[in-house]
């Protein structure tokens, strides 16, 4: 049998005016991938969808990818008294081919639509093998000087609001696959692919990013 892995993304938003609306939001923004629409799995998912009660998890499918064990999750992390909480999207095919490749290319473009729509504090993409252990994604605290996360992963988004113009010059010359403004935010791709390792140089540019050292936070791809 052979391995099996998930891609997915963390973002960090705010809720309003609820949860609920907020989870209905982000599943309208992913609108299309490769041109043709996801939709929902099973009756649960459907009636949410629908306006229908409360839900913490909907299930798509989508046309290109229709094996049973293949689908995209949206569901609801913690939520704070304010507002502010995560929202999860998970990828996971089971195709023929390079699955984890299929799933991390079709999460990028889930996320990046997400990023664009929910304008998210800060957003994670990674990887991970589903029969591994230990934590998948990077630190989602934010440090209050620079507005930037303690830790940095394959793909990351920061939202602009707080970002300076000093500290988008220093982001722009990391040494990564891809550093560049996304939406009103910056992305930083410091891989092309979830199995591929950054450079020295750019661990090394990320160290001295911040007054204290950021760290990188590799996809979790072996298993346990």
């Amino acid at each position: 049998m052979g391995n099996s892995y998930a891609a997915g993304s963390e973002l960090v938003v705010r809720a309003k005016p609820s949860e609920s609306s907020m989870l209905r939001k982000a599943v309208a923004a992913l609108c299309r991938y490769t041109g043709e629409g996801l939709q929902p799995k099973g009756d649960r998912s459907t009636r949410f969808l629908d306006g229908e009660g409360e839900a913490m998890t909907v299930t798509l499918t989508h046309p290109a990818h229709s094996a049973l064990n293949s689908w995209v999750q949206v569901s609801l992390g913690d939520f704070e008294p304010d507002g502010v909480g995560v929202i999860f999207l998970t990828v996971h095919l089971d195709e023929p081919g390079d699955s984890l490749m299929q799933g991390w290319e079709m999460a990028v473009a889930l996320t990046s639509q997400l990023v664009a729509c929910l304008n998210p504090g800060l957003a994670h993409l990674t990887a991970w093998h589903l029969d591994g252990h230990g934590q998948i994604y990077p630190s989602t605290h934010l440090r209050p000087g620079s507005n930037l996360p303690d830790e940095f992963g394959p793909w990351t988004y920061v939202s602009g609001e707080r970002l300076t113009d000093q500290v988008r010059v220093r982001l722009s010359a990391l040494p990564g696959y891809a550093s560049q403004p996304l939406g009103n935010g910056w992305l930083v791709r410091a891989v092309e692919n979830p199995g591929a390792e950054p450079t020295e140089r750019f661990r090394n540019a990320l160290r001295d990013l911040d007054t204290e050292p950021i760290n990188y936070r590799a996809a979790r791809l072996t298993a346990a």
